[in-house]
This record gives C-alpha cells, structure tokens and sequence, in this order.
C-alpha cells in the first residue's frame, strides 16, 4: 500500500546572513509534533554560498534535531518537515520515504516539504516515467519532486513552475520549496485542503518571515501571525524582501478538512480566520443542546463530563457548560505515547490504548460518565476506553462525539483509505439506519450521541462549500477520489 501522509511543514528567512535559523526550525517543528511522529527532517542553506544541506531522520523532532545536530547546522534560510505514519509504512523506513525530499541532479536542485495526498500521482507517475524519469520510492512526494523538477527545465520563475505543477496534481497539498538561490516558495492548493498561514519577526537586528502549517508554529517562536495562506495561492519568502504573493489560483469551491477543527489542529492554533478552541467549545455546546439524556434528572444529578484527552478536551468544556455538569478529568494521560489514531497499524493502535490511558477510580466509581471524543474510526479504541472506566466503577457510560459518523473512505491525506476499515462505514453498510445502535452495543456504551452534520458545520463557522466533509457524506470534491471511491465500491461489489 502506498504512503499517505498527514504531516506538517515550516520555514523561515532571514536578512542576516550570520543569523542561524537552525534553532527556530526545531522550535517550528516542535510546536508541529502533534501533526507527525514519525520522522522529522529539515534543509537549510547560507545565502552566501549554493549549497543545501538535509538532515532527516526517524523520531521525535527532539531525539532526531538534538543540540548536538542542530549546532552543526548553519544557515539564514531552511524549510522542515515533519512527517506521520500511516497504515503500511513500517515499510517505508529508509531516508529515501522522509521529508524534505531533496532533489539534486546534473540539472537542478531544491529540497521541498508538504502536507497531503496527491490520489491521482500513479497518472503522473507514469506520464514522467514514459519521459525517461527513474523512480526509487512509491510515493506522491517522489513524483512531485520529479514534476517539479521537469517543468523547472523550462523556466527559472518558481512560482511559474508551482502554477504549472497544480494543473497535474489533483489532490490535496500545502508544500514549501527552497531553491538553492536561497528562496522559499509555499503554495497550498486551490481547495485548500490544508492548513497554511505565514508570519513574521521584526527586531532592529534583522528581519524573519515564516510560513507553518499552523499558527501556533508562529506563536513558538516568538513570530507575530500575519494571515492564513488563501487556497491556490503561491507565496514567495526571501532573505532580500518581505514575503509577497506571486498568484492566486482560484477555484469555485473550497474544500478545509473538517477533521482540521474535530482532532488535527492544535486547539491554540487559528486556521482560515477561525480559532481552533473556540470551534471545539461550539462543538461541546451543540451536543449539550442536542442531548435527550440531560433531561433525565437521576442522572444530571450523579452525572460527570469527562473529556478523552487531548482533543476532547475543548470539546467537553463546552459541553459541560451548557449542561450545567461539571467537568472533570477521569483520564490520566501517559504523554509519550503516540497518538493512537495515527499510529501505523491497528494491533499498535490497540496495545497503545492502556498505554496512553488509565482511568481516576476515584472520581469516576459510582458515576454516570458522560465522555468526549471527537471521533469514533475504527471503534476498537473507544471499546477500549469504554471498558476502562467500567472497569474503575462507573455507574454508566455515555459516549458523545464532536463530529458526525465517519462512514466513507478518505483520499486526501487521512488513514482510512477503505470503507470497510471505519466502524462507521461497515456498520451502515451491515445495518443500515439502525447502524448507531448497533456502533453503542459493539463499544459497549449505555448511549452515543453523535453530531448533526449541521451542527458541525455551524460550530466550525464556514460554509458547507468551504469545508471537506466527504468522509460524512460520501461527497468528493476532486475527480480522482471520486475514480477511487467508484473503484472501492465496485470491487467491493464483485466480492460479494
């Protein structure tokens, strides 16, 4: 299976060239780590000189850019990456798979980074194969970095070769790109699939531009947030200049994943104008209103909220606040274990649970435990969750969840690429209208309630054809993952 990825991506300039950037790209990373896990890497150049140096390597950002490694690094300019894993990337080990992939030959060279799946790449692939173009990884990553390269044989303007590059990639990207005269240029595709935004740090001494995938990068390392990056829209960073936008390519429609706002984004962070946080109170507070079980009074009167950590943690504030209940942390977190939704492989996500958790008996025993998720996926973590404060004496658990039933695959950049994988999407297909109840006895809970799709849409604050909702709704906004959801459909078909 080839590699998907749900990474995060940073840069910076400066106008002094005895400046080092090395530290503020760990310092980046850092604040992106919740958006990859897997490996970490960076590129960075002297504008003085033509040389780009990459450092990449499997782990946390603070195990792979120690200090040792990171005082060796020199440069005013560089771009990192951090990358996450996905089903199927125990595989994919080596260097060769990491991010920023740098591309040098006789010809040209860059290093670039970015966030997303490109679904129709195999296309693309083939058409740079049939041009002479030797491949030695399966990934999208490879194939852009050969996209870009090809086009740049026919031009030196960078934000020309970006334009150019968008009209073959249909799918879902923000990337960043240093050229080794010592630009970066960043793009996030026309739907705006995913999060981009840039900054700035002004001192008498010198001058910093950023770009991050979220804001809270910015706010890491002291910069001041300027504005999200506009979907279609090409930006230039350079160590000569303020940052500028090159083009804008528009597009009818946009298309912001949704699960940016349920569980990505780190909830300090603002994307498309909007804070994180605040979404995520909204959230708990359509579900408070929306929720038959609080005019029970035998149990609003021995009832407690209880949020899953981190993600459903605005999330039951909101609803706890509504509700009148109050909110109390039943579940300890253990902090260096991965986030189990994307960790590669279902037995690890599985074993990872009673790592990661471990419930407070003594706010939870004799309790009705009203718990906050923001998603059920594949259902074998919140089965899990659900027997472990069981297990420390709750009277009752009831499951709510910030987000509505994930129930088709996705192809921009998510790991759940089948149907089948999906709690949700298996169930509706075995069950049909009567699948939730059928989802609260598999888990094991005493109720689920799950969010209204408007409800969702109105907590985020955007228009219905602004957001990706196609996960909920079966509704793709690019050609190629509708071609892959047709071909899921039919050879699911032909199985049975």
């Amino acid at each position: 299976m080839r590699i998907k990825e749900k990474c995060a991506v940073f840069g910076v300039t400066c106008d002094d060239v005895g400046f080092s950037v090395s530290n503020i790209l760990y310092k980046g990373l850092i604040a992106l780590q919740h958006r990859g896990q897997e490996s970490t890497g960076i590129s960075i150049m002297n504008t003085g000189g033509s040389n780009i140096y990459t450092y990449k390597k499997l782990g946390l950002v603070s195990k792979v850019l120690n200090k040792k490694r990171i005082s060796q690094m020199w440069g005013n300019i560089g771009i990192g990456h951090n990358r996450y894993a996905t089903t199927g990337s125990e595989t994919y080990s080596s260097s060769d798979y990491m991010q920023p992939y740098h591309f040098k030959n006789n010809e040209i060279e860059f290093s670039f980074a970015f966030n997303g799946t490109i679904p129709n790449f195999d296309e693309i692939k083939q058409k740079m194969s049939d041009m002479g173009r030797i491949f030695v990884t399966n990934t999208d990553t490879e194939v852009i970095a050969h996209l870009l390269a090809s086009i740049a044989l026919g031009t030196e303007d960078w934000a020309e070769v970006l334009k150019i590059a968008s009209r073959f990639l249909d799918g879902s990207y923000s990337l960043v790109l240093l050229t080794n005269k010592g630009d970066i240029y960043a793009m996030r595709d026309p739907l705006g699939f995913k999060p981009l935004c840039i900054g700035e740090l002004k001192t008498e001494k010198r001058n910093l531009y950023f770009v991050a995938s979220e804001s809270c990068a910015i706010d890491a390392v002291e910069g001041t947030f300027l504005r999200d990056v506009e979907p279609g829209e090409i930006v230039h960073l350079s160590h000569q200049k303020e940052i500028h936008s090159e083009m804008i390519l528009k597009s009818e429609r946009t298309a912001l994943c949704m699960f940016e706002f349920v569980y990505f984004a780190r909830p300090d962070s603002i994307i498309d104008g909007i804070s994180v946080a605040e979404a995520r109170l909204r959230l708990g507070i359509n579900l408070a209103k929306k929720d038959p079980l609080l005019n029970d009074p035998k149990i609003r009167e021995n009832a407690i909220v209880v949020p899953v950590p981190d993600s459903g943690r605005s999330v039951a504030v909101g609803y706890a606040k509504e509700a009148r209940l109050p909110y109390v942390e039943g579940l300890m977190k253990n902090r260096f274990v991965w986030r189990t939704f994307i960790m590669p492989g279902q037995q690890r996500r599985k074993s990872a649970v009673k790592e990661k958790l471990n419930p407070i008996k003594s706010v939870i025993n004799g309790k009705d435990v009203i718990l906050l998720d923001d998603s059920i996926v594949r259902g074998t973590t919140t089965e899990q969750i659900v027997s472990l404060i069981r297990s420390a004496g709750a009277r009752s658990v009831n499951i709510r969840i910030s987000c509505p039933p994930v129930i088709n695959a996705c192809y921009m950049g998510i790991d759940f690429p089948t149907r089948d994988e999906l709690i949700g999407g298996k169930f509706y297909k075995l069950y049909g209208e009567q699948y939730i109840e059928e989802i609260r006895k598999k888990i094991g809970a005493d109720s689920l309630l799950y969010q209204s799709l408007d409800d969702l849409i109105n907590a985020i604050g955007l228009h219905e054809d602004q957001l990706c909702l196609a996960c909920l709704t079966g509704n793709y906004p690019i050609k190629s993952a509708i071609k892959l959801a047709e071909l899921e459909q039919s050879i699911a078909t032909s199985r049975n």
